[in-house]
């Protein structure tokens, strides 16, 4: 090896040492942000969605869920929640004391099976929102889902396409409660009698 190749190594030696032990100095740790925790003022009490009577009298179970929508209606809900309420619990605490607490209920459902190919897919709510020194307000809510073109094509992909937006529906109306409202496929804001 002669002279300019030893010390071409020996420089590429050098340097490469430098950077790993400069790189490797202690780092200035930027403190994170305290996460947000749940109070009464910025959490929903959110107890399990149940299941109730259809407009024809016909009472709702499980058996006629193949898709969970109570589960995948909580998490849409969740997901979207936006202040003053950023949590929705399922139980209250002490350090929730004074917490609005939000009924829902599922009042109908067409999922036929088949995907795209079994027609729409209907959810449809009631929800009843009860603080403490205020009337309880309640919402009715429907979303529907027809045309489908993503994947999978499943008949509980396109249940969670509405529920998704029921979550969001809900979410933007605990911003301004009205009672009485129609949210999503419903669509009025106030109800005609209040107009």
């Amino acid at each position: 090896m002669n002279i300019k190749t030893r010390t071409l190594i020996g420089t590429i030696l050098t340097t490469s040492l430098l950077t790993a032990c400069g790189s490797r100095g202690p780092a200035i740790a930027e403190p994170d942000e305290p996460e947000a925790t749940a109070t009464a003022r910025n959490t929903v009490i959110l107890p399990a969605i149940t299941y109730g009577k259809t407009p024809a009298g016909l009472q709702l179970s499980k058996a006629d869920d193949n898709c969970d929508i109570p589960t995948s209606l909580t998490n849409a809900l969740q997901e979207q929640l936006e202040a003053p309420y950023e949590f929705a619990v399922p139980m209250p605490s002490e350090a929730l004391a004074g917490a609005p607490t939000l009924r829902i209920e599922i009042t109908d459902i067409l999922a036929n099976a088949g995907g795209l190919y079994g027609g729409p897919k209907i959810v449809r709510l009631h929800g009843v929102l009860e603080r403490v020194d205020a009337t309880p307000v309640h919402f009715d809510a429907q979303r529907h889902s027809f045309l489908y073109f993503g994947v999978p094509r499943s008949t509980c992909k396109m249940v969670s396409i509405a529920t998704y937006g029921l979550g969001g529906d809900i979410a933007n109306w605990l911003l301004a409660p009205v009672d009485g409202a129609q949210l999503g496929d419903l669509n009025s804001p106030v109800p005609a009698s209040r107009k």
